[in-house]
């Protein structure tokens, strides 16, 4: 059942980038400056003003990133836990607790998710990430920069925290240089928001 509505998930996202294709110049900044996400039937989240939070670590390991990546941390709406599932086909009876934040624009494709598994189902979850990122790979074949950052994702577990980046930013300067001088830049940003997430995990 997960794996059906997986791939119709994949069937419906390709119609919608085929649709958003002639609108990839959308300011990826506007996304940074939005104020809240509309998400109020978020998991794992608390209404401040007009933002919806985290609670407990994973707000914590969140800041952490934002602390160390600033303007180029992008993601700023929450998927709620039917989302995840629709997206990833990572259902609320693999996990503990979640956050998986993305950028809300059409050609924007900056994404973290950092999931905390219940005991014997690391595995999978690392298993539907990966295939979600191969879809995103398909996906985005013909768009340079988004191709860039997929190809730069990094998927990791730190005990037993999944976590999916695909970071990087504004690349587009980067793009007349060539894929391998953005794929580089993406994994160093990528690397970079790992390290303080794993830092933050293992208390040191």
């Amino acid at each position: 059942m997960k794996k059906h509505i997986f791939f119709e998930l994949i069937a419906c996202t390709v119609l919608l980038i085929t649709g958003c294709v002639e609108k990839n110049r959308t300011d990826p900044n506007q996304a940074y400056n939005r104020e809240g996400n509309g998400q109020e039937d978020a998991v794992n989240t608390i209404q401040v003003g007009s933002k919806y939070r985290i609670t407990g670590p994973m707000d914590e390991y969140k800041d952490a990133v934002v602390d160390i990546l600033g303007e180029n941390y992008w993601p700023d709406t929450m998927l709620t836990s039917e989302e995840l599932a629709e997206r990833t086909g990572i259902s609320d009876d693999m996990y503990e607790s979640f956050l998986a934040e993305y950028q809300h624009t059409e050609a924007g494709i900056d994404m973290m998710i950092l999931i905390k598994a219940k005991e014997g189902q690391t595995e999978s979850i690392e298993n539907y990430l990966n295939e979600y990122r191969e879809v995103l790979l398909k996906i985005y074949e013909q768009q340079p920069q988004n191709k860039a950052k997929v190809f730069a994702s990094r998927i990791e577990t730190i005990n037993n925290y999944v976590c999916y980046v695909q970071l990087g930013a504004d690349i587009a300067s980067l793009e007349n240089k060539g894929e391998d001088e953005m794929i580089t830049y993406c994994q160093q940003e990528n690397e970079r928001a790992l390290d303080i997430i794993e830092k933050r995990i293992l208390g040191s």
